[in-house]
């Protein structure tokens, strides 16, 4: 575990382990090694033996950014890990202020549209991360231009919305959920496929016109080279405990959405944002 023990990704392991274990008939003993963005973890882990005892969660950021943005420290490639399964997917919000004009997303891009370039400020956390590089491709898609204003982490960017210093913001769900059911921020649509169960009325930005996705997911990864028999065996228990209705109603309440994803659709997925992500920070030049 590339992350500090409380976090989203801590959370979603944690929350599986025990079930997966009971079936495994092994523990499972997580270790948590935070630093780099997880980059730390993940270039130990790559050296692991291939035999199934160590297994690692990597994340959006980990995965897909890091590699481009921290070249010369990432040791690690696409193709030297297996994804075995998708554990929970977090979505990230576009969130505006309660009082806002902006009722729906299309109003938001229409008052950019019409507006000089930068008029419209969006509080991000840093530029190059998954709470940012949305609104670059917002951007594209709809040709404007946005300010942004860099804060240190997600839950700073709730508050300057909150406090009517943004026009909008882009907050994970741990940041953000809590402000949106109390009524203080107004979520205009989530980064994500389909919308969350724990939150229905709040739309995708897909239905609404942008396919743009964006969150923190959690993927169980291998190390190259495990026999496929070890990779099927730990995937069959983890899609036991990641399709049971209690764990995935336990998880929801703990705003950590389960999305159970097979090793396949998994790897679709990585080689996609691998993709998109490296083109967006090409572009931005901050790829290394």
């Amino acid at each position: 575990m590339g992350y500090a023990p409380g976090g989203g990704s801590d959370l979603s392991i944690r929350l599986t382990e025990g079930a997966a274990s009971k079936i495994l008939g092994q523990k499972i003993i997580i270790n948590n090694r935070p630093g780099a963005g997880g980059t730390v973890m993940m270039n130990q882990f790559i050296k692991a033996a291939p035999d199934g005892y160590t297994l690692a969660i990597g994340s959006t950021a980990t995965l897909t950014v890091q590699p481009h943005v921290e070249a010369s420290a990432v040791l690690f490639k696409p193709d030297d890990y297996v994804p075995i399964v998708q554990i929970s997917n977090v979505p990230n919000f576009l969130i505006v202020p309660s009082d806002s004009p902006f009722k729906s997303f299309q109003d938001f891009v229409e008052f950019a549209k019409k507006n000089p370039p930068g008029r419209v400020k969006v509080g991000i956390t840093s530029i190059g991360t998954t709470l940012h590089l949305p609104f670059v491709q917002m951007e594209k898609l709809y040709g404007v231009k946005f300010t942004f204003i860099p804060h240190k982490s997600s839950a700073p960017v709730v508050t300057s919305v909150m406090g009517g210093h943004l026009d909008a913001g882009g907050a994970d769900m741990a940041a953000a959920a809590a402000q949106i059911r109390a009524g203080t921020v107004r979520a205009l649509g989530i980064f994500a496929a389909q919308r969350l169960a724990a939150m229905p009325n709040v739309p995708t930005l897909k239905e609404q016109g942008a396919d743009i996705e964006a969150g923190f997911y959690n993927m169980l990864l291998a190390p190259k080279g495990t026999p496929e028999p070890v990779i099927a065996t730990v995937r069959d228990a983890f899609r036991k405990v990641l399709t049971d209705p209690e764990l995935i109603e336990r998880a929801a309440k703990a705003d950590v959405p389960i999305d159970y994803l097979d090793g396949a659709a998994c790897r679709e997925r990585l080689n996609r944002n691998y993709e998109v992500i490296g083109s967006l920070l090409r572009d931005l030049g901050l790829a290394k």
